[in-house]
């Protein structure tokens, strides 16, 4: 028999995964604003959300919770429209989903006031998992850079009431400039690689952490990615701001020309990417052709070797000839002298 439906809430768009800054209550003025994922310099996106089986009024409250289990409330606040004491609450029809969180920041609570930030977030029951708030006298043990958002919804019980709780759900992780450093190649090595690949290569960046870097290599056609890759490397080649690296095989082998990709920074820890840059595959030599260049290279430094020896042997006639003269010259000399 199956069960009835229950209405839930669904993430329509996740927060950047970007780093942001979190503005301090002694700034006076609201943070920057959490971008969505989609989010660009020309069309700014937002988190959002939106309730799926359910038509009518809602309620939705937004808090912030720990980034690891079980998401625990976090004594950061919410600021910005419809917010109050760090917590965000709106009322809303579902005709306007999906429903963006629009200007809203994170305003950072210091270390020495996170106690009493949390007695308030009790005292206002905000506790989406039912945890607790037992980590108030362990404020050590809260990443205070690093957070995710909860949307708590309650639906319309048509008594005129908000007692319907939908199960709350979480966004991905949110972070603070400060605690992770965003990823950037500043150069690669120019020389391109064969698509047998095999060439060791240099990135220089800006500081990574060797245990948690991966090398991303893609292709994209049409706006859709193609091929995808990762480049290989030893642990010992991972330095603080350079990787040496050998890039995978492209995935034509057969190439008459070159081809240009993308090359990025991946940290898997959260799946933060740099922007990209460009990365050139060249038409792989076969090997009888390499081997004609080497016998060529090689006839061409002995031919230039015996050039130079035959120089040098005329040179040394010429210096003879010369020291032959003088001595004669000398030699007829002294004799009318006598």
């Amino acid at each position: 028999m199956s069960g009835t439906f229950k209405p839930y809430v669904r993430i329509v768009e996740q927060p950047t995964g970007k780093p942001m800054a979190f503005s301090y209550e002694c700034d006076g003025r609201p943070g920057d604003p959490i971008l969505g994922d989609n989010s660009t310099p020309e069309n700014k996106t937002y988190p959002s959300i939106e309730i799926v089986g359910y038509a009518g009024q809602a309620i939705v409250i937004t808090s912030c919770v720990t980034k690891d289990a079980p998401y625990r409330p976090h004594p950061h606040k919410l600021i910005g429209t419809d917010c109050l004491d760090g917590v965000c609450k709106k009322v809303f029809n579902t005709e306007q989903m999906p429903l963006a969180f629009k200007n809203l920041s994170v305003q950072y609570v210091k270390k020495k006031n996170i106690e009493s930030a949390l007695r308030k977030r009790e005292a206002m029951r905000i506790d989406p998992f039912r945890t607790g708030f037992n980590h108030r006298s362990r404020t050590s043990a809260i990443d205070l850079y690093s957070l995710r958002l909860c949307f708590q919804v309650f639906i319309d019980d048509k008594k005129g009431g908000f007692i319907n709780p939908l199960n709350p759900i979480i966004s991905e992780p949110i972070y603070e400039t400060n605690a992770i450093s965003e990823l950037k190649i500043c150069r690669v090595c120019t020389c391109p690689a064969s698509v047998d690949s095999g060439a060791e290569n240099i990135l220089l960046c800006e500081k990574i952490d060797k245990d948690d870097i991966l090398i991303r290599f893609y292709e994209k056609k049409n706006n859709q990615i193609v091929w995808e890759d990762y480049g290989s490397y030893k642990i010992t080649d991972v330095h603080p701001t350079a990787i040496a690296f050998t890039p995978p095989p492209y995935r034509i082998k057969n190439i008459k020309r070159p081809v240009d990709v993308f090359i990025q920074l991946k940290r898997p820890s959260d799946g933060l990417l740099s922007e990209p840059v460009p990365f050139r595959y060249s038409p792989s030599i076969p090997d009888d052709e390499q081997l004609k260049r080497k016998i060529d290279s090689s006839s061409r430094k002995f031919l230039r070797m015996q050039e130079l020896q035959r120089q040098r042997n005329q040179w040394n006639m010429s210096n003879i000839k010369h020291l032959i003269n003088l001595t004669r010259i000398y030699r007829n000399h002294f004799d009318n002298r006598i």
